[in-house]
């Protein structure tokens, strides 16, 4: 299979580009205390350029991960045959 880890390195998301960074979520009053434990979700989505051989058709993707484990995917052949490889991203 594909090493998704080696090819989409994991991007600290936890400051802003604006120029806060001690940017904190507001908690809103009386919001109760979270249970459980905390959750990991990952997406990956990928596309080809006339990926069939016969068609010439290109293929998208994506895959969802929630603490490593997929919940949800989809992989559909693009409607429209492309001509560059802006179209069929």
């Amino acid at each position: 299979g594909i090493d998704f880890d080696a090819h989409f390195p994991d991007q600290d998301w936890s400051y802003s580009t604006m120029g806060k960074m001690d940017m904190k979520e507001e908690i809103p009053p009386g919001m109760p205390t979270p249970l459980g434990q905390p959750f990991v979700i990952r997406a990956y989505v990928d596309s080809d350029h006339a990926g069939d051989q016969v068609t010439r058709r290109s293929r998208t993707g994506f895959i969802v991960y929630l603490n490593g484990a997929p919940i949800y995917w989809k992989s559909a052949k693009q409607t429209s045959v492309e001509t560059s490889t802006f179209g069929s991203e």
